[in-house]
């Protein structure tokens, strides 16, 4: 089987690229310049499989975003149809879904779609791209957060963690799916591998949500320590934070994780998903705890200079 990759270099692509490879299939990486190539449709012939994992959880200002997200899933699409590759996978997220409204009642594939912010409309966009494209085989997956070696999301909680102090931009309390690298890129392959998904959407979720509490006690945990420093940052200054936050990303032209985007991410108490379609449909089967994930990704940080 002939894979090609889009975003190969990013945190789930890499690990993409490594469990293909490792499974026997031939890899295309590609790279965000080959994406805008002329020679895109060459890099796409006689591949079987198109997984898109390229893309931006933030970025300066909503245009580029739209850009990374939509325009770019637009073209990749285009280029793919045009090479007749037989089979798309593309790798949204669970902000396209958007929250769930209590504790038990997570978000299914079958709920509409309620998107809160940009990033989460314009994975939910593109989605709509796929789905309206007329493309004979493709399959939608939509991970929750997504930890483990290599990710620079979590790696903000780990340094404070290495400390014993916690910092909740608002959300102490707040629920969260969550799910190790590995177990998100099993789920991808599965589809990428499995034709009878065709036309199907996935959320790819660990069994139990959590809360940020415990992500922080369990990252302390890992560095052998207990947290000694718990603070919750009122909503009202985190959302002032962020105005400086978007003020930085214009004028740098690079966001952070503190913009008035990722603030409004913190807002709902419930950002749970449900992964029963996805056990039942495709065997997806999460079995790496939270204790043993944190551990791992801490002692990859540490190995890597991160920490």
């Amino acid at each position: 089987m002939i894979v090609a990759i889009t975003g190969a270099n990013g945190f789930i692509g890499q690990h993409l690229e490594r469990r293909f490879v490792e499974g026997g299939a031939t890899v295309r990486p590609l790279m965000r310049r080959d994406l805008h190539s002329e020679r895109l449709d060459q890099l796409f012939d006689e591949a079987d499989v198109i997984v898109h994992a390229a893309g931006a959880t933030r970025a300066p200002t909503r245009a580029i975003l739209r850009e990374s997200n939509v325009a770019l899933t637009r073209r990749v699409l285009a280029a793919a149809q045009r090479a007749n590759v037989g089979r798309f996978v593309f790798v949204s997220s669970q902000a396209a879904a958007g929250p769930a409204s209590f504790r038990d009642i997570p978000v299914t594939e079958e709920m509409s779609p309620s998107p809160i912010e940009a990033y989460g409309r314009s994975k939910l966009d593109a989605e709509t791209l796929i789905r309206e494209s007329g493309y004979a085989s493709w399959t939608i997956v939509r991970p929750a957060a997504v930890y483990g070696p290599g990710d620079r999301d979590f790696l903000a909680l780990f340094r404070l963690a290495r400390f014993g102090v916690a910092v909740h931009p608002g959300n102490r309390e707040q629920w969260v799916s969550i799910v190790h690298v590995r177990e998100a890129v099993d789920g991808i392959i599965r589809v990428a591998s499995d034709t009878q998904t065709n036309g199907g959407t996935f959320f790819l979720a660990n069994d139990e949500p959590v809360q940020w509490s415990d992500l922080f006690r369990l990252a302390a945990a890992s560095h052998g320590k207990a947290l000694s420093v718990d603070i919750e940052v009122p909503t009202w200054l985190t959302g002032v934070a962020a105005l400086f936050g978007d003020l930085a990303a214009k004028l740098s032209g690079k966001a952070g994780l503190l913009t008035s985007e990722k603030v409004a991410l913190s807002k709902p108490n419930f950002w749970i998903c449900s992964n029963e379609r996805a056990k039942r449909e495709l065997g997806f089967a999460p079995r790496i705890s939270l204790e043993e994930g944190f551990a791992e990704t801490r002692e990859w940080y540490r190995a890597n200079g991160w920490l």
